[in-house]
């Protein structure tokens, strides 16, 4: 099973982050064993949705009522103002122009004002031909806007000079409001560091990296008890999660090929764990000590699982390769995982293929599932009875050879 066929979701029962198959009709809780339909949380997903679609759309009408509100509000207030005369005022501004086209009449000011007495007014039509017949004249001074061009160049090179004590005095009138501010912008930066500790989150990161291996896991935090190893990770080295009192839940993406010796030892608070479906090998000691651990399920591509790697809380195995291997206990080596031979509850009882269940006491002697089922004369890649008709095995079609 590849990670992107997996999606995750929260449980409605215990509420703990799980992973479920997208293609599966249910799914079922590994910390409460709710089953969960997949169908109908994905349509309340879309109902959920559509819901905030349309949410969206009414806060977009809304914004636009007010925006017209806005304006019906600011047309009331205009027509208020010409109804009380007070926006008649702003038409005066065009009698300056007459005031300049008629520097002439100084005395006729009021008459000015109105255009009838303006264009009418013949006194008006005298002092536009004077002024005319006075600028025939200037024609002749025309070249000389072309050498005022060089004085101005001039003139912008002298205010250079006072320009430089303006900003001297700038500079003088600064520090008095800087140095007010400074006082307070320090103790708000040393409340919060001191309160929160900040600094001590920024001395030690949570995922302490070595290029892709995962170094050390610093978190010490209560409320963080779930852990999703992030994606730029290939490998957990050695001890990374050792006596790590905090975390219960633990995912190890595809991305991950290897997990170290003694990755997850003594971590006693630690009841869920989901390997990679490219791992290859359970270390010395990973899980060791891990108390309430009960269960774990055993990827299809783990060829063995060395000793004393699962001495801990387990009560059931799940394997996904029959010839998945493990250590028994000898002169040299611890076993694998301890068994419940006595029935007192210390100890794996059972392990499970393909949803069957088998005591741990009859399998764990043979060392991998399949030797079991040679021994009991079963198919040894699914377990399933050979015909007695052809001897072969109605699942995988292989005859009997044994």
């Amino acid at each position: 099973m590849n990670i992107r066929d997996l999606i995750e979701m929260e449980c409605p029962s215990c509420k703990t982050g799980i992973y479920a198959d997208k293609n599966a009709d249910h799914w079922y809780c590994g910390l409460c064993g709710k089953r969960i339909d997949l169908k109908a949380a994905a349509e309340l997903q879309e109902k959920e949705n559509k819901l905030k679609a349309k949410e969206a759309e009414l806060k977009i009408r809304e914004n636009a009522l007010k925006k017209k509100e806005a304006e019906l509000k600011e047309k009331e207030n205009l027509l208020k103002l010409l109804e009380t005369g007070e926006e008649l005022a702003k038409p005066s501004a065009p009698s300056g122009p007459t005031f300049k086209a008629s520097p002439m009449a100084e005395g006729e000011v009021p008459k000015l004002n109105r255009p009838d007495t303006v264009l009418n007014n013949p006194e008006m039509k005298f002092t536009n031909l004077a002024s005319d017949a006075n600028k025939k004249p200037e024609p002749e001074k025309k070249p000389e806007p072309i050498q005022t061009p060089a004085p101005v160049q001039e003139k912008k090179s002298e205010p250079v000079a006072p320009v430089k004590p303006i900003q001297e005095k700038k500079l003088e009138t600064v520090p008095t409001p800087v140095a007010e501010p400074a006082p307070k912008s320090e103790p708000a930066k040393e409340n919060p560091v001191s309160e929160f500790g900040e600094e001590k989150k920024d001395s030690k990161k949570e995922f302490e990296m070595n290029e892709h291996t995962l170094v050390k896991y610093n978190s010490t935090n209560v409320n963080v008890s779930k852990v999703h190893i992030p994606l730029n990770v290939w490998r957990i080295g050695p001890a990374a999660f050792k006596d790590n009192k905090n975390i219960t839940s633990v995912v190890c993406g595809d991305h991950i090929k290897e997990i170290g010796d003694s990755a997850f030892m003594d971590c006693t608070e630690l009841t869920e764990v989901k390997l990679s479906d490219d791992l290859k090998k359970i270390n010395y000691k990973t899980f060791n000590g891990c108390t309430k651990l009960k269960s774990i399920t055993i990827p299809e591509r783990v060829d063995e699982i060395m000793c004393d790697s699962m001495v801990c809380g387990l009560e059931e195995i799940i394997f996904e390769n029959p010839r998945t291997t493990w250590e028994q206990a000898s002169n040299f080596a611890d076993a694998s995982f301890s068994v419940d031979k006595n029935g007192n509850g210390k100890g794996v009882s059972r392990i499970i293929f393909r949803g069957t269940e088998y005591k741990a006491v009859d399998v764990f002697k043979h060392g991998c599932l399949s030797n079991y089922f040679k021994s009991v004369g079963l198919c040894q890649y699914c377990g399933n009875k050979f015909s007695l008709f052809n001897g072969k095995c109605p699942v995988c079609k292989i005859k009997k050879d044994y």
